[in-house]
């Protein structure tokens, strides 16, 4: 860079002439620059709108949860009193509680994979979940059992520990 001096009225004043390689250096820092600003600002934005999805995702799955049909399932689950699977399939069948096990083993699945937030869940189904579970977790245990299948709604298990690990700390 080379500095020049301009006399006005006695006073000498330097005057910054930019040569190429200056000008060069200032348009690379200044691309670099807008670059790691465009870059912040975009996973700012991707952040964001990943919140808004596990919140999309979490809502539809809430609003499921309050179906007339699965309130119905719910509470049939809830109020089951029985001694053995086979009691439990005589009087009541298996249709509810495999509707009810099926929609948490989803929200599971969605836990694990991180596309849902462990504490919206417990906020929306937290207490919920852990008397469902109470109630079809011996049911669940003996399908494993009878059909020779040990991860049968192993999500619908995942979540229930995720949750208690959660309410932990």
């Amino acid at each position: 860079m080379q500095v020049n001096t301009v006399l006005d009225r006695n006073i000498i004043c330097p005057i910054k002439v930019f040569e190429m390689d200056d000008i060069s250096t200032i348009a690379t820092l200044v691309t670099t620059v807008s670059v790691v600003v465009g870059v912040v600002f975009a996973l700012l934005e991707l952040r964001h709108l990943t919140g808004t999805r596990k919140t999309e995702i979490i809502m539809k799955i809430y609003d499921k949860f309050g179906s007339k049909e699965m309130v119905e399932a719910v509470n049939k689950v809830g109020a089951s009193k029985f001694e053995s699977i086979e009691d439990y399939r005589d009087k009541y069948g298996f249709t509810e509680a495999v509707e009810v096990a099926v929609l948490f083993e989803g929200i599971g699945v969605l836990l694990e994979q991180n596309l849902i937030d462990i504490k919206m869940a417990d906020k929306l189904f937290g207490p919920t979940i852990n008397s469902l579970w109470e109630r079809i977790q011996p049911l669940i245990c003996a399908m494993r059992k009878g059909l020779n299948e040990p991860f049968f709604f192993s999500h619908f298990e995942y979540l229930i520990n995720r949750l208690s690990e959660y309410r932990k700390n």
